[in-house]
């Protein structure tokens, strides 16, 4: 890994995204500038929102790209670029469908199964080969379309266990910078 780790939370911009289901990414990663007690600044080169810190001994650059979630990595790639940071030393925060609502999983690679931000941020490195902190929205009720689901807020009885779901992604973050990706699995899997 490079010395900077790039994290970047994934969202849509405005205020009609800020609590939605899509927007937990990004969530997350202002849940963990808050605990480092880092501001985010736009980034010149790329546009994205950014906050430099340190996590665990490590340098850490917490990104937001502000353009709508679908074209992530048309500021992910560039930032990339500026920190000298590969796809192994890139980790994406980013909501998911096939994930039991407020679990945390972590992997590297793989497919995108379906997921435009990911898509866009592969693309953008030439590499799916990043490390990915998943958080469990759930699937739709019914025949609810996903699209439209994720671009809800988070319902009544979802809303009080938010706060714990963002903590979760904030521990399973650094475990995931201070061990290796099977032992930080190994703990986080567990909760």
């Amino acid at each position: 890994m490079t010395d900077a780790i790039v994290i970047v939370g994934l969202g849509n911009p405005g205020s009609r995204y800020e609590k939605t289901r899509h927007n937990v990414g990004a969530m997350a990663v202002d849940h963990l500038a808050a605990k480092l007690g880092e501001k985010f600044k736009t980034h010149k080169k790329s546009g994205a929102q950014v906050a430099v810190g340190r996590l665990g001994g490590t340098s850490v650059v917490l990104a937001k790209p502000t353009c709508f979630m679908n074209e992530s990595g048309r500021q992910v790639g560039p930032l990339a670029a500026f920190y000298s940071t590969g796809p192994e030393s890139l980790i994406a925060v980013h909501d998911e469908l096939d994930i039991d609502f407020g679990a945390v999983r972590l992997k590297r690679g793989g497919g995108e199964g379906g997921h435009n931000g990911l898509r866009s941020i592969s693309q953008a490195l030439g590499s799916k080969d990043y490390l990915r902190v998943r958080l469990g929205v759930g699937r739709p009720p019914g025949r609810q379309d996903p699209a439209d689901f994720v671009l809800k807020p988070f319902s009544t009885t979802e809303r009080p266990d938010v706060p714990l779901l963002l903590e979760n992604a904030a521990d399973a973050i650094e475990l995931l910078i201070g061990r290796s990706l099977d032992d930080a699995q190994n703990q986080v899997h567990a909760w």
